[in-house]
């Protein structure tokens, strides 16, 4: 087998290429409360945009679909209203540090400048008071670039997909984290003490696999993140509250060359009296269909990928879901 090529201290480092570095990635939420099964699905474009010396680098994310709720676009009144008006973030430039980690966003002006324009757009269509609280809601959230820089810190596909993978492993391939997970609604993100592994070895497709392991090491109780709380308040009334209980894992799939993501499959339970699960799935929507057969069989762990099938379930989760730093259920 292939030895994957590091650079100093066992480190993995992306290499751009500027003007041609662009991905297409489908994207897959799914929630499974029980045997209750909802999914959320979305296509973008992820390119590299230029790099501020001495700072971060900066990557351009746009859109290229509607988002499909159980493979169905959005009919709920409020669904809509934050599908529509999230469509001013968008293109969206980041700022990402080195490692691969968010920073921030970049076109703060640019967004505010399109709100406008955004917002009469909405206004055509919708009408009444849920749509005044809705958009007095969302001119609250992007009233500061720190606010704006928040809402997607707190989305989970941008804390996984800019995470720190380009960093020194060590000798023995592997590192230890402590990383924090939007997983909780609008509660706090969910502490875990994380195993961070790259395989040595190129795999069977000639990628690269980064292995992550972890376990749930928040204060809060397993009630306090069923409630959505931010802090521990079962451990103020009871000191000897058994913190909260989940597990962690997820498979980064790079390639070789470049060292760009082709895949993750990330999984979260968290272990309440009905087990909780979130899983987010990320795959390179590529041309070449028999390579992009090979790189789902090959990566997919659990369900398969379904960005194009047909199946619908009766209710969806919430466009709102995604959101979740501003609409109140």
């Amino acid at each position: 087998m292939k030895k994957v090529e590091f650079v100093d201290q066992h480190a993995l480092k992306l290499r751009l290429k500027s003007g041609d570095f662009c991905r297409s990635y489908g994207v897959q939420y799914t929630y499974l409360l029980g045997e209750k099964e909802h999914s959320i699905k979305f296509n973008l474009d992820i390119s590299f945009a230029k790099t501020i010396v001495d700072r971060a680098r900066i990557f351009k994310v746009e859109r290229t679909s509607p988002v499909f709720l159980n493979n169905k676009v959005p009919d709920l009144v409020a669904d809509q209203l934050a599908y529509e008006c999230g469509k001013v973030f968008y293109p969206l430039l980041l700022e990402i540090d080195f490692d691969g980690q968010y920073i921030g966003v970049h076109n703060y002006t640019e967004l505010i400048s399109r709100w406008s324009e955004t917002k009469k757009a909405v206004l055509e269509y919708f009408q009444g008071e849920t749509t005044e609280k809705y958009l007095e809601l969302m001119e609250e959230a992007i009233s500061t670039p720190e606010r704006v820089s928040e809402l997607f810190r707190n989305e989970l596909f941008y804390s996984v997909f800019f995470s720190p993978v380009y960093k020194s492993y060590g000798g023995e391939f592997k590192v230890e984290e402590q990383v924090f997970f939007p997983i909780a609604g609008r509660a706090a993100p969910v502490e875990f003490k994380t195993t961070q592994e790259v395989i040595p070895f190129l795999n069977e497709a000639h990628y690269i696999e980064i292995h992550h392991h972890g376990v749930v090491t928040d204060k809060r109780s397993n009630a306090d993140l069923l409630e959505e709380q931010s802090f521990p308040l079962e451990q103020l009334l009871n000191p000897d509250a058994a913190g909260a209980t989940g597990i962690y894992t997820a498979k980064y799939v790079l390639d070789p060359t470049t060292r760009s993501i082709r895949s993750i499959v990330a999984k979260w339970t968290l272990e309440f009296n009905i087990p909780q699960e979130t899983e987010l799935k990320i795959f390179e929507l590529i041309e070449d269909k028999e390579e992009e057969i090979k790189i789902i069989a090959t990566e997919n762990q659990q369900r398969g990928m379904t960005f194009l099938d047909g199946n619908a379930s009766p209710k969806g989760r919430k466009v709102t879901d995604i959101f979740n730093f501003l609409w109140e259920k």
